[in-house]
């Protein structure tokens, strides 16, 4: 029986505390200290489950990808970091954090001559820990918030585990056993720990089998996610544009009747019953959708076509590893005017309308003259770029 009581008082934590605590624990480095809840012979069985369905977890962690860069919280610091400021470097973010999360699945992450491990070591050093000190010692927050708090990087372990627990038919999970997520979510709750989120936080942590996690995982996507996307706010279209960017660099190594950024997103904001703008008002993007629903909903439900399509789908993606040049010179020949930026009176706005967890939107509507703030066709004011955080080296601990 589900204790929603529980729930609630685990959901009132996380958002009344993780955003002021920051993201990434640095009072030891988690990945040389095992937590003593960890079963290094569960944690495998469970890297070998996913296996089993590895084109659904992929479909999973795409979008969940797509949908973290909605939240306003996220989206200033991907932007300010330069990191997805043009379709181009929108993909290149994607898919760097799509081979990262592919090779967590292979090896023990507590092992330092492991390749998990060592990804692991890239993305809390280069990722997270430089961001964090970037953001917060760069443009500190008004109201006490922490850029890539303890609550952001909750949510973003949502993104990856938090689909395949709300909607996991829509991610073709046909046939997939409480027990088999239950494992799934055990390795997401090792993952969190080993990024640095403290055990209160972890959404995966504290909350036991496969209908009480699936129901506190809904709760966080119905009082975070769902809020913003419901809301339309500048910020929220302004990551709509980022993810139209990825599909068009995407265009730059398959044909667009492959790769529909309407279709696409049609079926998941639908799926998830939240409000978007996008039309199918053409007979291509008609026919990709349909074409689309008829995979997902029949066609992988037979484990035959579910395997064939799973091979098709890795033979796609290694192709594309190997084209990145191609995308590029793609991009630059299509894409070069488009520019995601931001003004920089939106470090001071994004305190001032309390976008962060969803708590309070009714109270401080955003002012939708702002929107031109967010347009990636206007020249902002100020323009915060640095290096590609995810490939920065050298950064200590």
């Amino acid at each position: 029986m589900v204790d929603f009581e529980k729930l609630e008082k685990k959901w009132s934590i996380l958002a009344e505390e993780a955003p002021y605590i920051k993201g990434p624990i640095t009072s030891f480095n988690p990945l040389l200290q095992p937590p003593d809840w960890y079963d290094a012979q569960r944690f495998k069985r469970s890297q070998r489950m996913a296996r089993k369905y590895f084109l659904s977890l992929n479909i999973a962690h795409f979008i969940g990808n797509i949908l973290l860069i909605h939240l306003p919280d996220v989206l200033v610091p991907v932007i300010a970091t330069g990191n997805s400021s043009s379709p181009y470097r929108v993909f290149m973010r994607i898919l760097s954090t799509v081979i990262h999360i592919l090779s967590w699945y292979d090896d023990d992450p507590f092992d330092r001559t492991s390749k998990t491990h060592q990804s692991m070591i890239t993305v809390r050093r280069n990722c997270h820990m430089a961001v964090s000190r970037l953001m917060n010692n760069k443009y500190p927050r008004s109201n006490r918030r922490i850029w890539l708090s303890q609550f952001d990087m909750a949510m973003t372990q949502w993104s990856l585990i938090g689909i395949v627990a709300i909607r996991p038919d829509q991610c073709a999970f046909y046939g997939t056993s409480d027990k088999e997520f239950e494992e799934y979510f055990y390795f997401w709750r090792v993952i969190g720990y080993c990024v640095g989120i403290e055990d209160r936080f972890n959404i995966c942590f504290g909350v036991e089998g496969y209908e009480e996690t699936r129901q506190f995982l809904h709760i966080c996507f119905e009082r975070c996610y769902k809020v913003h996307l419901d809301e339309q706010s500048p910020p929220v279209r302004m990551g709509m544009n980022l993810t139209e960017g990825v599909f068009l660099a995407l265009q730059g190594a398959a044909p667009r009747f492959l790769i529909c950024y309407e279709s696409f997103m049609k079926y998941w904001y639908d799926t998830l019953t939240v409000k978007h703008p996008i039309r199918l008002d053409t007979f291509e993007r008609k026919l990709n959708y349909s074409i689309f629903i008829f995979i997902m909903q029949y066609v992988l439900r037979i484990r035959l076509f579910y395997v064939v399509f799973s091979w098709i789908f890795f033979f796609l993606q290694r192709r594309l590893f190997g084209q990145i040049e191609q995308v590029k010179t793609y991009c630059e020949k299509h894409y070069a005017h488009i520019k995601y930026q931001l003004d920089s009176e939106y470090f001071d706005q994004i305190d001032d309308q309390n976008f962060a967890t969803g708590l309070d939107m009714n109270q401080n509507p955003i002012n939708n003259n702002d929107e031109a703030r967010f347009d990636n066709k206007q020249e902002s004011l100020k323009y915060y770029q640095i290096d590609n955080y995810f490939y920065r080296p050298n950064v200590k601990e």
